[in-house]
This record gives structure tokens, sequence and C-alpha cells, in this order.
């Protein structure tokens, strides 16, 4: 939407300009465009734009290597829950109690 208004009024702004004026300003458009391209393509292949990158890629394994500790964690309370439980009402002679726990761990490349 912001585009569409600064192609607007500068539409409207060149309007009122002789054709030599509307190249001269199209060109510097232009120039300005390139220039922005190039320093856009310089940062990102930049070295420190690539250490960025790797330091991202290195804490997300950390994220993932967290949240399957967390995952087994979780998965071996519970089943140590489960056999109390059991031997608990088995002890008491009570019905026994079954319960399944899934653990689904999803890894990005």
């Amino acid at each position: 939407m912001r585009q569409i208004i600064i192609a607007t009024f500068a539409a409207l702004a060149l309007a009122g300009c002789s054709q030599a004026e509307r190249q001269n300003a199209g060109a510097d458009v232009e120039a300005a465009a390139d220039t922005i391209g190039d320093k856009t393509r310089q940062v990102v292949t930049s070295p420190q734009m690539k250490e960025v990158g790797a330091e991202i890629k290195e804490a997300a394994g950390d994220v993932a290597k967290v949240a399957k500790g967390a995952a087994s964690g979780a998965k071996d309370a519970a089943g140590k829950v489960a056999a109390e439980n059991e031997a608990e009402a088995a002890h008491d002679g009570e019905t026994t109690t079954e319960t399944t726990t899934t653990t689904t761990v999803t890894k990005k490349n």
C-alpha cells in the first residue's frame, strides 16, 4: 500500500515536469535502485551475515537437543509414575490402570 502511495505521488510530481526532467528523474531512480541492490547483495553475502547464519543453525541444534532431553525425561517420568501406580494397585488388590505416553520429536534440518 505504501509503495502505491509513493508511486502515485511520484507520478503526480513528474506530471508537471518537462520530458528532460522526467528522464533525469527516471535515471536517478534507476541509479538509486541499483545502489540499493548492490548494498543489499553486499550485506547478504558478507562474512558477518554468514556468521549470524551459522550461529542461528548452532542455536537451533542446541534447542533440539534440549527439547529431545526434556521429552525423554518426561517419557521416563511418566513411565515411572505408571509403574508406581500399577504396583500400588496390585498391592492394594485394586484394578490396574494403564497409562500410555506418546512423545513426538520433530527434527528440522
